[in-house]
């Protein structure tokens, strides 16, 4: 990967800045030639790149140098412990730094970066939503304006100072998502975005293995608030008790959102027709999107309210939304022949597993399927949250429910307990070699689950039974028209 802007709308760093900013120590020290981006992949490494040997679980980027340096870095960040050759020095032209810590230092750097960039920083983080709600605010402003927003679901360490290195000197605004799987992490990376406008999408029990409670992941979120300059407002959501105490000193400098009646912004009707969403805001203006789940019509609002502090008005705003498609494994609908797939597989909590049940409710078809996989990070209380969720989809109007995995059957048992029709698989491969026996013709099937689950492998399968039911539709068809000829 790698953080990489144009040269003529870039803000150059010099050998200086980069030791300075991550405090680092000279290993070698060549030319000062401006440095142009930054690399921690040598494979997608470019001309004028520093490059940081980042260590992974499965890799490490010191192994890598000489490859970077071949791409085209004139310059390396490097772990003290791991100081390369004097061969592989000699390769930068720009010098080469040592450091304590590669990824402190990246995240040092992101943080310098962002503080000599005149944009307006906008900070998203939550239980649920981050990536959409970054995405629709991003859909807004840059019909307007000039910006970067960070792709796909770069939050952490590693993702948010990349997001923040790869803005350009002239935008106006940068959208970096922050999200976090353990006590600290917000602050952490808080204090290089340092946001303007801090966005606070939702609080859920997501990760709660690690922050233990609800109240506590409320803390955790709130923490993005804590580089908020004199000026600055946070948009955040209204319907959530435990984050309405993490925030109560921030009062004054808060714009609320949702369904409570305390929110400025406030979902007030929500309509879906099976082919767009259309919702009001405060009683008054109209918004309309492509895609389903009052839940998406929630996190419209909290891109409105950013919308508004850049001057667009709530018209406009709605406006641009109109064509919102939405994010790749949120909610995507796939045609597969006669089947109909929603890919919810990206990640799953409690509260995003039953907005999704409630989006597949509301969806037409013959007949509504749920597989769900384990939800996983729930600690010690994982059946009771996976029974709790199935009893309450089991009251939806959902055809069949299948399970995936030994977290995912206390839901399928609840929901059976309840009245809902339900499948239990112990793995994906089980349920793979059952799906030709459980799907029909004209089903919507909603894939859900954790990360970790790969619910969105079984989609080739599903789509190969929706296109061969698509054939013999096709082949019934042809001999009925023969026959009336």
């Amino acid at each position: 990967m790698s953080a990489k802007r144009s040269v003529g709308n870039t803000r150059a760093l010099t050998g200086n800045e980069l030791r300075q900013a991550i405090r680092g120590r000279w290993l070698s020290r060549n030319e000062p030639i401006p440095i142009r981006g930054v690399s921690i992949d040598s494979r997608t490494a470019q001309r004028d790149d520093v490059f940081v040997a980042i260590r992974g679980e499965t890799f490490d980027g010191h192994d890598y140098l000489a490859d970077a340096a071949r791409a085209g870095c004139i310059a390396a960040v490097v772990d003290l412990k791991r100081a390369p050759t004097p061969e592989i020095l000699r390769m930068f032209p720009a010098g080469v730094v040592g450091v304590g810590d590669t990824r402190d230092a990246l995240l040092d750097l992101g943080g310098y970066y962002r503080s000599v960039i005149p944009a307006t920083i906008v900070g998203v983080t939550g239980s649920n939503g981050k990536t959409t709600v970054k995405r629709m605010i991003h859909h807004i402003l840059q019909t307007r304006l000039t910006g970067t927003c960070s792709p796909k679901s770069f939050n952490n360490e590693i993702g948010v100072p990349l997001t923040l290195l790869s803005a350009g000197a002239g935008d106006d605004y940068v959208i970096c998502e922050v999200g976090a799987s353990a006590p600290g992490e917000i602050m952490r990376l808080a204090r290089a975005v340092k946001p303007n406008i801090p966005v606070i999408t939702s609080v859920a029990a997501a990760h709660i293995e690690n922050m233990r409670s609800i109240e506590r992941i409320a803390v955790e979120k709130s923490a993005l608030l804590g580089w908020m300059g004199p000026r600055d407002i946070a948009v955040v959501n209204a319907d959530s008790p435990p984050l309405e105490k993490a925030l109560k000193s921030y009062e004054r400098r808060l714009i609320r959102f949702g369904e409570s009646p305390e929110a400025q912004l406030r979902l007030t009707d929500y309509q879906w027709d099976g082919r767009k969403q259309r919702f009001q805001i405060n009683q008054r203006d109209w918004g309309e999107m492509p895609i389903p789940g009052k839940h998406n019509a929630v996190n419209a609002l909290a891109a409105v309210a950013v919308a508004a502090r850049f001057g667009f008005s709530q018209e406009d705003a709605l406006a641009a939304l109109a064509d919102f498609q939405g994010v790749e494994m949120r909610l995507e609908s796939i045609e597969a022949g006669t089947i109909r797939v929603m890919n919810d597989a990206y990640n799953a909590n409690p509260a995003s597993m039953l907005a999704a049940a409630e989006v597949l409710s509301s969806m037409p078809g013959k007949r509504r399927v749920m597989i769900v996989g384990d939800m996983l990070e729930l600690g010690e209380q994982s059946d009771q949250y996976h029974a709790a969720v199935g009893e309450k989809i089991a009251g939806l109007k959902i055809g069949c429910i299948i399970a995936v995995g030994d977290r995912a059957r206390a839901l399928a048992d609840a929901a059976e307990q309840a009245g809902a029709k339900t499948r239990a698989f112990p793995t994906r491969q089980d349920v793979l070699e059952a799906l030709g026996e459980l799907l029909a013709p004209g089903d919507v099937v909603l894939l859900k689950g954790s990360r970790a689950t790969g619910m969105e492998t079984l989609i080739p399968v599903i789509e190969t039974i929706g296109l061969d039911g698509a054939k013999s539709k096709a082949g019934r068809n042809t001999k009925t028209k023969k026959k009336k000829q």
